[in-house]
């Protein structure tokens, strides 16, 4: 095993699967963040698969012994994977979840009930069989059956077969508060506050749940039968214009869902051995912090965590698979100017976490980001890895790496939409010769036969 950190991210496709192995004097510790992917799930099968077969020591009745399981969040791409079947296997020790997903967390409420709009509204539309263009149907996807499983999984089948609780996590918290002892490492919980309301949904999110409740409940009572003594008073006319507004809203408010789902991202920081390694899921950033307001992760964690992000690390696991609202922006694409309430700015995150080496230095910080070509667009954005590579020692120049390999660079994008809308020219051909992190999906254009991508972090 050697002495080294070891951080895998599978090539699922569009979706997270990242191993952790710490080293230490016994066999280390291991962790899984995350198991999903959008679609069908052969790549993350194998994944498990191998991971199973070769990473995770040997635990007790023939199993094989994962240290801590987290979900970072409970989007498709990040918890499908997360099925008993695949678990058979494995002794579970800790699982670690988003405090938004516990069922009973009171500072959440307001969260859940966006989400259980969305929810409902979106499984609504697919069991009438609506038309849906591509975008909805990407919102659709967020609300599948498979979100279902997982979330059961994740908080009655595994911890019931592990004999385990699972935990809600919130920041503030640490592996050692949650009886988690770690040789030579501690891993930091930066992600979501607990405070979920208040920090991340915002007043106008608050109003405009608590008008939307009203019109449903308008709607209830029109649908309702006669004998349930609720009122009826309305023309048909007002009631398709009650189911058009819920529909409407209903798409609202799963895109709203989506980024508050996205921003209760579980963020760890992992120290060991004076090395800094952050893991941020799908948290997003947005403009500067602002009381009462629906605030991005990040924005929260610069406010609330500064302590925590101020020095360098030495590996980030890129946001959201390449997006651009993941990652915040260097001081170059916009004005450096400190936010009215004095607030430490946005947009000096990224130069205190990966900051640019000074003349003649070289970057020692890696890099890794789990991405798939086409699925959303434009992720992944080339301008934003562009300047993570100059930032970053984990890096490719893939146009020379495939043109040595024979590959014709034009083809990579191959669906019959990216084909129509020249997204390859769009999104790919003026980066695509500068230095990236390693992306999973171009490494394993390259190297079909391997299915992860990996880096090792020394003492």
């Amino acid at each position: 095993m050697g002495n080294k950190l070891l951080v895998r991210a599978y090539n699922v496709g569009c979706g997270d699967c990242i191993y952790i192995r710490i080293p230490n004097e016994n066999d280390g510790t291991h962790i899984l963040i995350d198991c999903g992917k959008k679609g069908d799930d052969a790549l993350l099968r194998k994944a498990m698969d191998h991971l199973i077969q070769n990473e995770l020591p040997d635990a007790d009745a023939g199993k094989k012994r994962l240290d801590l399981l987290v979900a970072t969040h409970r989007h498709e791409d990040h918890i499908k994977g997360f099925n008993p079947k695949w678990f058979e296997n494995v002794q579970v020790n800790n699982i670690w979840m988003s405090a938004v997903m516990d069922p009973n967390h009171p500072q959440a409420e307001k969260a859940r009930e966006v989400h259980k709009f969305a929810d409902h509204a979106m499984k609504d539309i697919k069991a009438k069989g609506l038309a849906m263009s591509p975008e909805i149907e990407l919102l659709a996807s967020l609300y599948g059956v498979s979100n279902d499983i997982a979330d059961e999984c994740l908080m009655k089948d595994l911890p019931a077969a592990n004999k385990i609780e699972p935990r809600y996590v919130h920041a503030g918290m640490s592996s050692k508060d949650m009886g988690l002892d770690l040789i030579d490492a501690k891993i930091h919980v930066l992600g979501p506050e607990e405070d979920i309301d208040h920090f991340y949904l915002g007043e106008d999110t608050d109003k405009n749940l608590k008008s939307l409740q009203g019109i449903s409940m308008a709607f209830k009572a029109k649908s309702a039968p006669v004998s349930d003594n609720l009122p009826i008073n309305i023309s048909a006319a007002d009631f398709r214009q009650l189911q058009s507004r819920l529909l409407s809203n209903g798409l609202g408010f799963a895109e709203k869902d989506s980024e508050i789902q996205n921003n209760m991202s579980v963020v760890l920081l992992i120290e060991w051995r004076k090395r800094r390694l952050l893991f941020v899921g799908d948290a997003e950033w947005a403009g500067e912090f602002g009381e009462g307001r629906q605030n991005g992760s990040w924005n929260v964690m610069w406010k609330l965590r500064h302590d925590k992000l101020k020095d360098p690390l030495d590996f980030l696991k890129i946001g959201h698979h390449g997006s651009i609202n993941a990652t915040p922006p260097s001081p170059d694409q916009a004005s450096n100017t400190k936010s009215e309430t004095a607030v430490p700015s946005v947009k000096e995150i990224l130069d205190a976490i990966l900051p640019l080496p000074k003349g003649g230095e070289k970057p020692t910080a890696q890099a890794i980001v789990s991405t798939e070509r086409e699925f959303y667009n434009p992720i992944p954005e080339g301008k934003l890895l562009v300047e993570l590579g100059k930032r970053v020692a984990s890096t490719r120049n893939y146009r020379a790496e495939l043109k040595a390999k024979g590959i014709d660079e034009t083809t990579i994008w191959t669906s019959p939409k990216a084909v129509k809308n020249k997204f390859f020219d769009k999104y790919e051909k003026h980066f695509l010769g500068e230095l990236q992190p390693l992306r999973t999906d171009l490494e394993h254009l390259l190297n079909p036969n391997q299915n992860y991508v990996e880096v090792e972090i020394a003492p």
